[in-house]
């Protein structure tokens, strides 16, 4: 009953002044929001993880090698031995990523799935939404099973749904499977953000692939994951399974020397972990963003309460002086900022499902889509609803303290002169402000950083001056009807017809771009030197057409480009950048040397130097790189590129046009200009920018209206004052100037503390910067003046309303 009439007296008092009530309710739920969308992104790719029974027994098995990596995957060879270790491991599965074409009414796709081992589903747990997992007899043989499981979201978005799909072939790289089962839409995938359109038996890898990997010990690309037998430890486990990796060291040197098997927990495990930490710090440092903003959205509800507390201070006294006792006006007044902050949650909830809305529609530019769930399940509600119901809590009980204790026998006989004398006491509200100001400095610095190092990023040369052109990503393997012979005709004859389209100045094959996402490197032998085994140097390499060098205007520093008579029946030549041949020959000419790539490669003459570039990422030093001749070097997984003088979009409407004329079945994985491929060396930098920019003006604009509420109470509550020293001659522009100190005042001790943090903490940020310093002085003076500026803008408004007051009327005020 007494929670009733709580409430019911809450919302009276909400009543009493609706504009700041709302202004509160929408500051706090901008700020309730904004947490909620990010965590809902935590959730679903930090904390959903896979769907498992008991997992606390499921172990993830890894790797390591003399390359440094320790978590690395592990061969179908070494999966088959590890496996047999069943006094530790009820059972062990392994599992790969896996891209196929998909041919439906006359026209091919790219789709991405898994392949896994045929008691995969079993040991997790996970049953089929419909049909049956692999059979133990598909995972025997290989190719002698050609069946296929549908992913959930491929099955929904290809058949509709239908479940007489069971029973019905598709093809995949040119082979008709059987489908047998649909997995559950609680598995989008074994790799956290991405769905698998499909799941085969890892028996089918090498019939559908031209990677040939289950008898290749060396060919390492499978992850492996075991379940404890009932009552074994992780230590024991790995004891064991440590010692068989050790024998499989001694038994096969040539592909297994020094590599070592590590497992680590499954639950611990998101991506892999190498990389987990990075991420868990990732995105401890987004929470803590947001966590600023929500800083500064609650001083406004704390703000707004410390004001009502304030007005009702003769109330307050009165209800003690007539035997309420203090913890009763305590839960009264915390009942009125709980009030506040779930109004607040539950709308801060509708932001955070718009933004989660949008966010599922944003795809960063990677080969494979992105399949995020951000729905806001039982864990982001638990959190929103946790996250009102702390900051009310925490926001309401401060006020209420102080609002509980005041003097009774000062405030009953001269409530009016108590507040004269205090209005410039306001210690916890100008902290308030003070704080929220000091958290948008430090928000806005950050995006400043960002933004000017997106600005430098985006002026640093790449080492070639295409910037406007068509990049198409495609597959000749996948549908089984181009050998390497076939594949290299094709692929000249591209190269000829998309060069005769309008527009066009040159076009070209190539393995991969420079500062995309794929890195191949080989270990190098140079001739005349002796090899040093595990110490030979690496050397970062692509294989690429004639015309390659004149399409990105990359320039030669000596020597020949490719030509078409570098093809099998000559021999081997390569290019190599300037830091390769310095690195080398130093001080010698690299033209007519020779070098052995990889371990059981042919020697190589080379032929040519280039200049150097940016390869991996634009802030790289300069590395070695070497060009081979893609006559020599095949490979059906091509980029076709194009360098245009007109319209980006309308070359690539106009080579994707040439290319299903000469192949309407052409897998094409992906299609951009090249200003998209270039994004994706920016993206990180581009979405630092814009996350920080959108959080610093959003806390920018939560600062300006705390600052403008404690201007406005101060100038209401100095009515009478103000008053009076119009009526002793003050003029207007004394009365402003008055009004702005006070304001101002509050704006430079909180940009002051703001710098003062923005210096420390900026430290942290050197690694991802382009160009400029952490403490770039720009940045530095640039936004302290624009936060004035906005300062000077909330404060002037209530100044303004102090400077038309009449001081007759206010001498009467009261």
């Amino acid at each position: 009953m007494d929670v009733m009439q709580d409430l019911r007296f809450a919302f009276r008092q909400m009543a009493v002044k609706p504009l700041l009530s709302v202004l509160a309710v929408v500051s706090l739920a901008l700020g309730v929001g904004v947490n909620s969308s990010i965590f809902s992104i935590v959730n679903a790719v930090l904390l959903r993880g896979v769907p498992a029974t008991d997992p606390d027994r499921l172990v993830a098995v890894y790797t390591s090698g003399s390359e440094g990596l320790r978590y690395a995957p592990s061969s179908y060879p070494d999966y088959r031995d590890l496996r047999e270790q069943r006094d530790v491991l009820s059972g062990l599965g392994s599992q790969s990523a896996f891209i196929a074409a998909f041919e439906n009414k006359g026209r091919t796709q790219p789709l991405f799935g898994e392949v896994v081992t045929g008691n995969f589903f079993d040991l997790l747990g996970v049953r089929p939404a419909l049909g049956r997992s692999f059979l133990p007899e598909e995972d025997r043989t290989p190719g002698a099973h050609p069946v296929v499981m549908l992913g959930y979201g491929f099955w929904q978005k290809q058949f509709g749904g239908d479940r007489s799909v069971l029973g019905q072939s598709i093809a995949l790289n040119g082979t008709q499977l059987t489908v047998v089962g649909v997995t559950p839409a609680i598995l989008p995938s074994t790799i956290p953000g991405l769905r698998a359109d499909f799941w085969l038996p890892i028996q089918m890898n090498d019939a559908l692939s031209e990677d040939k990997a289950l008898d290749a010990r060396g060919r390492r690309s499978f992850f492996l994951v075991g379940r404890l037998r009932p009552g074994v430890s992780l230590a024991q486990a790995q004891a064991q399974l440590g010692a068989v990796g050790a024998q499989l060291a001694a038994q096969y040197p040539e592909t297994n020397k020094d590599r070592k098997i590590t497992l680590v927990p499954w639950r611990k495990v998101t991506f892999n972990p190498a990389v987990d930490g990075a991420l868990v710090g990732a995105a401890g440092m987004l929470m803590a963003l947001v966590a600023m903003v929500l800083l500064i959205a609650s001083s406004n509800i704390a703000n707004l309460l410390l004001a009502r507390a304030n007005d009702r201070r003769q109330e307050i006294t009165l209800r003690l002086a007539m035997g309420a006792s203090r913890g009763r006006l305590i839960r009264q007044l915390v009942t009125e900022s709980l009030l506040l902050a779930l109004l607040s949650g539950a709308l801060g909830l509708l932001i955070a499902l718009a933004a989660t809305r949008l966010l599922v529609n944003f795809n960063p530019p990677l080969p494979v889509p992105v399949s995020l769930d951000l729905g806001l399940d039982g864990r982001v509600l638990l959190f929103t609803l946790a996250l009102a119901l702390a900051t009310g809590v925490i926001c309401g009980l401060a006020p209420a303290l102080q609002a509980s204790r005041p003097d009774l026998v000062t405030t009953l006989k001269d409530g009016a002169a108590t507040l004269g004398r205090n209005y410039r006491k306001l210690g916890l509200r100008n902290l308030l402000v003070v704080a929220q100001v000091a958290v948008s400095t430090v928000l806005l610095i950050g995006a400043a950083l960002f933004l000017r190092s997106l600005a430098h990023a985006q002026s640093v040369d790449p080492g070639f001056n295409l910037r406007r052109g068509a990049v198409v990503d495609f597959n000749l393997g996948l549908g089984r009807k181009y050998g390497p012979a076939e594949g290299r005709n094709f692929l000249r004859q591209v190269v000829e017809r998309v060069r005769a389209l309008p527009g066009v100045r040159g076009a070209a094959v190539t393995g991969h771009l420079p500062l995309g996402i794929s890195i191949v490197s080989e270990k190098v032998q140079v001739e005349g030197q002796p090899p040093r085994d595990d110490k030979q140097p690496e050397i970062d390499l692509v294989a690429v057409s004639p015309g390659y060098f004149e399409t990105l205007g990359i320039p030669l520093v000596e020597g020949r480009a490719f030509n078409e008579h570098d093809d099998p029946t000559a021999g081997n030549v390569a290019i190599v950048n300037a830091t390769a041949a310095h690195l080398f020959w130093p001080g010698a000419s690299p033209l007519g040397k020779r070098l052995k790539i990889g371990k059981d490669g042919a020697w190589t003459e080379v032929v040519g130097v280039a200049h150097d570039g940016k390869y991996r990422s634009l802030g790289e030093e300069p590395r070695p790189f070497l060009y081979r001749s893609y006559l020599q070097d095949y490979s059906p997984a091509m980029t076709l590129v194009v360098a245009t003088d007109v319209d980006e979009p309308q070359t690539l409407r106009a080579v994707r046009r040439e290319l299903e004329a000469m192949d309407s079945t052409l897998p094409v994985f992906d299609s951009k200009t090249m200003s998209q491929h270039l994004g994706i060396m920016l993206f990180p930098a581009r979405m630092g920018a814009w996350l920080l920019a959108a959080f610093g003006l959003l806390g920018l604009l939560l600062a300006a209206v705390g600052l403008y509420g404690v201007v406005s109470y101060s100038v209401s509550k100095r009515t009478r004052e103000v008053g009076v020293r119009m009526a002793i001659g003050a003029h207007r522009g004394q009365i402003l100037q008055l009004v702005l100190r006070e304001g101002m005042v509050l704006v430079g001790i909180g940009l002051a503390v703001g710098i003062g943090c923005a210096l420390a903490g900026s430290r942290l940020l050197t690694s991802l910067l382009y160009g400029i310093g952490a403490n770039d002085p720009l940045v530095f003076l640039g936004v302290p003046v624009a936060l004035i500026a906005v300062a000077l803008l909330a404060t002037v408004i209530p100044a303004r309303r102090a400077m038309r007051v009449d001081p007759m009327a206010a001498l009467r005020y009261e």
